[in-house]
């Protein structure tokens, strides 16, 4: 039998998943999340929005994301890395919809900071592979303009927001945007 190990990144990626699910377990999601009008007064929720979910479905479908996501660029991004671009995309994307989107009202998940992890895993894997050869950049090129297809493709339009039958309430695919620009710039970064 093998022996299971897990990098430090995948580490920090279980305990942020664990964080989540035991937020969700407490029933705070009012106090925590995305509120525009509350901001001023509230500053923790530009972070602490991202931490919140809307039901345990919810919740479950983020923290697997993230394990794997995380799991998928430990090579790329270095745990230290990671965690950078989980805080900074996540107060990113809320200032971002605050000044872009002001009628996206609030928000709850961590949907935006895991494109932002993919981004920057997928644009820092594309751009640091060596030798450049088709055969060794077609799987993160694939990634990463892949990846941008579907964000654009499911972009509403202006605050918009498209309900998700299998949430059982709205999403906000203007945060996934904003966490893939973010992360796209942060992956260029670390490969550059």
């Amino acid at each position: 039998m093998r022996d299971v190990s897990f990098s430090t990144a995948e580490r920090l990626a279980l305990g942020v998943a664990v964080v989540v699910l035991l937020l969700q377990a407490f029933g705070v999601a009012d106090a925590l999340e995305y509120r525009r009008t509350a901001l001023s007064t509230e500053p923790w929720r530009l972070l602490s929005g991202h931490m919140v979910h809307l039901n345990w479905q919810h919740v479950a479908i983020n923290a697997v994301a993230l394990l794997v996501v995380a799991r998928l660029f430990a090579h790329d991004l270095s745990a230290d890395r990671q965690a950078f671009v989980l805080v900074l995309s996540a107060l990113v994307i809320s200032a971002g919809m605050s000044w872009l989107n002001p009628g996206i009202a609030w928000y709850r998940g961590l949907s935006g900071v895991i494109h932002a992890l993919f981004f920057a895993g997928a644009a820092a894997w594309l751009v640091s592979t060596r030798p450049r050869s088709l055969r060794a950049v077609w799987l993160p090129a694939a990634l990463f303009f892949g990846g941008w297809i579907k964000v654009a493709l499911e972009q509403p339009g202006g605050d918009t927001l498209p309900h998700a039958e299998w949430l059982g309430a709205a999403v906000v695919p203007q945060a996934h945007l904003i966490g893939a620009a973010c992360g796209s710039m942060l992956g260029l970064a670390y490969a550059l």
